[in-house]
């Protein structure tokens, strides 16, 4: 068989199961492209803001408890809003 007989074989099975014609594969992305893309994702999300209101005055008020700052087991906020345990 060659490329061709594949092809029209191919073209005949879509013509009759009503099929849509395959569009032009598209070429995939290097890696470099694609790191490229994701870098600029993330430098996107970065820009925006990432700490909540409610997480920041949250943290300020945890700072000025007294004992709270060193106590093993006292949850903290993480830069990014989320919740660390101090373990030691």
């Amino acid at each position: 068989m060659t490329r061709t007989e594949i092809e029209d074989g191919a073209a005949w099975a879509c013509r009759v199961l009503r099929k849509p014609e395959p569009a032009i594969a598209e070429r995939k992305p290097t890696q470099a492209e694609r790191i490229a893309a994701w870098s600029a994702r993330n430098r996107e999300a970065e820009s925006t803001a990432t700490q909540t209101r409610s997480a920041v005055e949250q943290t300020r008020r945890d700072l000025h408890v007294p004992g709270s700052a060193f106590t093993v087991g006292a949850e903290r906020y993480a830069a990014d809003g989320s919740r660390w345990q101090r373990v030691a």
